[in-house]
């Protein structure tokens, strides 16, 4: 799981911010569809010129859905407008301007992106402790330069807040945006603990805990985590933990897990968890005195 910013052509996206897009294509000259260590639902940085500025920044960003090769006769038989613009003919143009050698490729990686949010104002490299050159034409991974640089870029952005064009046409941006930086924030401090220390068959019963939870009742995996999972909502944020131990380790398993929530609620903190309460659920087979056990010691925690 990582982020990625990509130089993106101005004109694109104020288009898709002006048109109140949140679904379109993101094409790109190369016909390379994949990157590394980047996946499904991860968020990709529009690197771009504002509206008011010279300067490139973040300007905004969208999720990660799909990648394919397309032809431009293709994308637009697809994807039309949501190329970023009114006609074929401007697409055209933007892709020989964008092109070294003014040539349309025969095919280009096409990656189709999802729930965009834009912002307020661009969020400067230098504002969140980014050192960027001015010859960058590509695309960058932020998180490697900085661990923490997504939720840097998000909380910088927060200040600023949610476009106010984009805003208007749907209250969704402004929780997806809130919700993209808990998520982010719980992967960064799920990163931080390492791999659980669990057997093959401890895994195997923590994800069955786990199930019920991402089947039913609306809960989704931490990145990163095979069995921690996260709902947040207007209650605030919940955290549900598997306990998965066996007979000999039991006690161990017990200071392990008291050990991961205090390390989740204390990052938490650190780190302005947005949004209201902090909560954990404990998950547990049914065992005489283990399920109360464990709740009461989570109240302690």
């Amino acid at each position: 799981m990582s982020s990625i910013a990509y130089v993106t052509d101005s004109n694109m996206i104020e288009y898709h911010r002006l048109c109140g897009n949140r679904r379109f294509n993101f094409w790109r000259l190369s016909s390379r569809t994949a990157f590394s260590d980047f996946g499904k639902g991860d968020l990709l940085f529009f690197y771009a010129r504002g509206r008011h500025h010279r300067r490139r920044g973040f300007v905004g960003y969208a999720h990660f859905e799909s990648a394919r090769r397309l032809s431009l006769k293709q994308m637009w038989k697809e994807y039309g407008s949501l190329n970023g613009f009114e006609t074929r003919e401007d697409l055209e143009e933007a892709i020989q301007r964008a092109s070294r050698d003014g040539v349309i490729p025969e095919k280009m990686s096409c990656l189709l992106l999802k729930d965009a949010v834009f912002f307020n104002e661009p969020v400067f490299p230098k504002d969140v402790g980014l050192e960027v050159t001015e010859k960058l034409e590509s695309y960058m991974y932020p998180d490697r330069m900085h661990s923490d640089m997504t939720v840097r870029i998000l909380r910088r952005a927060r200040r600023a807040g949610i476009d106010t064009w984009a805003s208007s046409q749907t209250s969704e941006p402004e929780y997806l945006f809130e919700l993209d930086e808990i998520r982010e924030i719980l992967a960064m401090i799920r990163k931080e603990m390492g791999r659980d220390p669990w057997s093959a068959e401890e895994k195997r019963k923590a994800r069955k805990l786990a199930a019920p939870l991402l089947e039913k009742e609306g809960f989704e995996l931490i990145r990163g985590s095979i069995a921690d999972l996260l709902k947040a909502g207007e209650d605030g944020t919940v955290i549900a933990l598997p306990f998965a131990a066996s007979s000999s380790n039991e006690t161990e398993r017990i200071r392990d897990l008291l050990g991961k929530i205090t390390w989740y609620r204390t990052r938490c903190r650190e780190y302005g968890l947005p949004g209201k309460d902090l909560s954990f659920q404990v998950l547990c087979q049914e065992k005489e005195g283990r399920k109360e056990f464990l709740l009461e010691a989570v109240k302690h925690v």
